[in-house]
């Protein structure tokens, strides 16, 4: 197992699939990849320039970058190789999808609120749609206790 991938929002959901992905990777010895999945706060750009389109891009990235500084700490002190990359995708778990077939994933750590039966129906779920269109192992850590 060479690279595990870790979808990160910022939730504790997220953070508990991080804490999980960290501790098999330091077992395996494995690349842990945090994937952040920004799905742009721009609904319409009529009318934004395209200066201003890539403004708000790289303000979306920065906060991002920002959101996993913490994650890299920990990271060093368990001695666990960690990358970190930011994709832009109207859908989170066609983000992640996408990127897990394109980069050689072994296995994905994602979190989920454990939602079932109606309030899954209606909400849906990333991790859904993760577990049902990519080919590697997901573990899928429910909760935040």
């Amino acid at each position: 197992m060479k690279k595990i991938l870790v979808p990160y929002d910022d939730s504790e959901y997220s953070q508990k699939a991080f804490e999980k992905g960290l501790e098999i990777a330091e077992k395996f010895e494995s690349e842990l990849i945090v994937l952040t999945v920004i799905q742009s706060n721009v609904s319409d750009s009529a009318g934004i320039s395209l200066e201003r389109l890539q403004e708000i891009q790289d303000e979306e990235e920065t906060a991002a970058m920002d959101m996993v500084k913490n994650l890299e700490e920990m990271a060093n002190i368990k001695k666990v190789r960690l990358s970190t990359k930011i994709i832009h995708n109207p859908s989170p778990s066609d983000g992640i999808v996408s990127y897990v077939e394109n980069n050689g994933i072994d296995l994905i750590v994602i979190g989920s609120h454990g939602r079932t039966g109606f309030k899954k129906l209606v909400l849906g779920s990333v991790a859904n749609g993760v577990l049902t269109h990519v080919k590697c192992p997901v573990l899928v850590t429910k909760g935040t206790e």
